[in-house]
């Protein structure tokens, strides 16, 4: 079984719905049984729910994060994972430095789906945008649903 890290600054609304998402597609592939999936963030406090808004926001995409408790990072965390897809540069550096060991698993999730490095913004107090923001996060994570396996396997 591979094992998928995705990895956002509060665990709230980024990773836990790219998790989600990517879960979902795997059960739409049929691939739901080869991967174990996670999310988590650099700056997170463990075990509280979703803000409201984000679980409301994701709903309106058909997507549940109600049940989602946030986690903090940890090296178990990343020695568990096969891969650890971020949404920003500045993720991907605070891991690299704090977890040496984890350097070659942890990639710019639109660098890995897109071919193009660049951050997702963060949803949160972003007003209007937080709904466009989200919608592309999902675009992206189904679309990239081959790739983020496939990158997952070689790693």
């Amino acid at each position: 079984m591979y094992s998928v890290l995705f990895v956002c600054t509060g665990n709230q609304y980024r990773s836990p719905i790219a998790a989600e998402v990517f879960r979902m597609q795997l059960a739409q592939d049929g691939l739901s049984t080869q991967f174990k999936v996670n999310s988590a963030g650099t700056w997170a406090f463990s075990g509280q729910h979703a803000p409201l808004d984000a679980a409301e926001l994701a709903r309106s995409f058909g997507v549940d994060i109600s049940g989602h408790l946030t986690q903090l990072l940890d090296a178990k965390m990343l020695k568990d994972s096969d891969v650890v897809l971020v949404m920003e540069e500045g993720h991907k550096e605070a891991i690299q430095v704090e977890f040496p060991f984890a350097r070659n698993k942890v990639h710019l999730l639109s660098n890995v789906v897109e071919g193009i490095a660049y951050d997702v913004p963060d949803p949160a107090g972003a007003g209007e945008e937080s709904r466009v923001i989200i919608r592309d996060l999902i675009a992206m994570i189904r679309a990239g649903c081959g790739k983020i396996c496939t990158i997952s396997k070689t790693d």
